[in-house]
């Protein structure tokens, strides 16, 4: 007779909330978020594309140093599910919504596409000094670099 031991498998994700998917009603069971913190989660999560990161929860002007210790203990991050900006083919005012891109760096970007006519990696943009490292590192997981409109 064959002995063994079985042993529960606990899901160490089980009960937390993917900030990415969930809906306004699933983000207020969320102890720190009210009502306003969760359009403000939702507006600022389709500005971006998504949260690559949960601690990015943290730009939100409405998130207390208090409530976000709070949040992030409750919330994780999905990053599969963000959506990436066709940097050489994307239009202007898809580039500019994006809370990433300034002002500054979204002509940069425009005119160096025009006479360049697009690149094939990030770091490329810093090396000709479209964007800075910090700027790239911030962008970079919300930019997809394709070469032709076909691929």
């Amino acid at each position: 007779m064959a002995h063994f031991v079985i042993l529960s498998v606990r899901n160490p994700f089980e009960g937390l909330i993917e900030i990415n998917s969930a809906d306004s009603a699933t983000l207020r069971k969320v102890r720190g978020i009210g009502a306003k913190t969760v359009v403000a989660v939702m507006q600022y999560r389709k500005l971006l594309g998504g949260f690559v990161q949960k601690e990015q929860i943290a730009e939100l002007k409405c998130v207390t140093e208090e409530n976000f210790s709070k949040i992030l203990q409750q919330i994780l991050c999905d990053s599969c599910k963000i959506s990436k900006i066709d940097i050489n083919f994307a239009r202007s005012l898809e580039l500019e919504r994006h809370p990433y891109v300034s002002a500054r760096t979204l002509r940069r970007i425009i005119k160096q596409r025009q006479l360049k006519g697009g690149w094939s990696r990030i770091e490329e943009m810093t090396e000709q000094n479209i964007l800075s490292e910090e700027e790239a590192k911030r962008l970079a997981p919300y930019l997809r670099f394709r070469l032709t409109a076909t691929e």
